[in-house]
């Protein structure tokens, strides 16, 4: 996976080792322990500040609700039923319609009824998961009837468009086994990897289906994380970690946790610096009728929905500039673990915003991503793109491109820091870009409404209404 392979001790908390925080959004993908794995993330990322949701686009075996958590049974459940719910518990498992009864209850990580209940259709989530970006979303998006290993049908996986990542599932007890008795549609991972059904498993054998591009990898929407969860039952095998860790392409996964019992033990993770998120939300929106900060996005505040979208995406830290109705904006920010800074000059333009972001930053930072308030609808995943054309080119500057003009938000790498804080007046990155063209790395845009910005009312009326 690494030329340096560094295997070290998980955080006991399973978010923390995966990299989540509250309001991520991923899907499980694989066998041998997706359940379990979402089924203590609900308990983990759900609280009163901060719900979570558990569903699926397949089929999932309802279970006996423990105190604290709700089953909401709904063909397209509403935003606003779902936060009135959030309301009286901050724990739910979503479901469309009971549709399976089963001989009795499977083994699993809770006490079960004997039924499945099947998931909204992925559409449907991904319109729940943009109108509702305070939720933990936590999404099985195929089936393994229980075996050890799966390859996908080609149906699958179901993955909703706006997922933040997805945990790739693999049980490391399928080595030594017979592919054919350890594997989900065995025939379709031999056709792809060879073999024959009664040769054993094999570390390599194993990752080199999760990491396939018609196996483990597939229909991962780009700039989403790609992360592997190796487990056991009872007992970790580090050798059997090392071996698969050490298999795996360079690139196939952010990182790679070992569960034992549900519980991490071990991980093998990025080394990569942090990278830091500005957001400006310091004017006082002349053209908008107000600040923009302080808009209605679905029930909150615009500042908030936008910081949350960059908690999605793993800024940290996270600096919020606030200017006009300074107080105002940081009332509607109250309860995030974000950092605001003032900036007294702010009638003086942009620039001044994005120097009092710049010098709020740690000094250890590699970069920033740079984001404007008015963009409600930037993905999470799009930020994370940001980040990794950075990595993989080294470039100072990152922005994506549509019909031939650089658009926020954008990444800036230290390099570039001294520049940023000669910018005067109105100036922001797009200065930059002309200043410095080989310092940039440009990435199209794949959907324009990721960088849409809001200036007017009539323009954020219509937003909303398509949204």
């Amino acid at each position: 996976m690494r030329e340096a392979l560094t295997v070290r001790a998980a955080p006991a908390a399973l978010h923390e080792a995966l990299g989540l925080a509250p309001g991520a959004v991923i899907a499980f993908v694989g066998a041998g322990g997706k359940t379990t794995t979402a089924w203590r993330l609900l308990h983990e990322l759900g609280g009163p500040d901060a719900p979570a949701v558990w569903t699926t686009t397949t089929h999932i075996v309802e279970p006996v609700l423990p105190e604290g958590i709700g089953l909401l049974l709904s063909e397209a459940p509403s935003p606003e039923l779902l936060r009135a719910l959030f309301r009286r518990l901050p724990r739910w498992v979503l479901g469309a319609r009971r549709v399976e009864a089963l001989a009795e209850p499977p083994n699993g990580p809770y006490p079960a009824h004997p039924w499945k209940i099947q998931g909204p259709p992925p559409e449907h989530l991904d319109r729940l998961i943009l109108r509702m970006p305070e939720a933990s979303w936590l999404i099985e998006a195929d089936g393994a009837r229980r075996m050890a290993l799966k390859w996908p049908a080609d149906h699958e996986p179901a993955l909703p468009a706006e997922v933040d990542a997805v945990a790739v599932v693999a049980s490391l007890e399928a080595i030594g086994r017979p592919i054919d008795a350890a594997t989900h549609r065995s025939a379709l991972a031999l056709a792809h990897l060879g073999g024959h059904p009664e040769d054993p498993v094999t570390p390599e054998w194993l990752a080199a289906l999760v990491s396939h591009p018609q196996g483990g990898q597939k229909g991962i929407p780009s700039g989403a994380r790609r992360l592997l969860i190796l487990t056991r039952g009872r007992t970790f095998d580090p050798e059997a970690f090392e071996r698969v860790c050490a298999a795996l392409p360079q690139t196939a996964f952010e990182r790679v946790v070992a569960l034992v019992g549900g519980d991490p033990v071990a991980l093998v993770g990025p080394a990569a610096p942090r990278v830091a998120g500005i957001v400006l939300a310091a004017g006082e929106g002349r053209r908008f009728g107000g600040p923009k900060a302080l808009a209605d996005w679905h029930g909150r505040p615009l500042v908030r929905h936008v910081t949350t979208l960059a908690r999605r995406a793993g800024l940290d830290p996270l600096i919020v500039v606030v200017g006009a109705q300074a107080e105002a904006v940081r009332q509607a920010l109250q309860g995030l673990p974000v950092q605001i800074v003032e900036n007294p000059n702010w009638q003086e333009g942009m620039s001044g915003s994005i120097r009092a972001g710049l010098q709020a930053l740690p000094p250890s930072l590699e970069a920033f991503v740079l984001l404007q308030v008015d963009q409600p609808l930037v993905r999470p995943r799009w930020l994370n793109r940001l980040i990794e054309i950075h990595r993989a080119t080294g470039r100072p500057m990152v922005v994506g491109m549509l019909e031939g003009e650089p658009r926020p938000p954008a990444l800036f790498a230290r390099p570039l820091f001294p520049a940023l804080m000669t910018l005067q007046g109105e100036q922001g990155g797009r200065a930059l870009v002309r200043a410095f063209p080989e310092a940039v790395a440009v990435v199209p845009v794949p959907d324009s409404s990721w960088v849409m910005d809001i200036d007017t009312p009539e323009a954020y009326r219509e937003t909303i209404r398509n949204l």
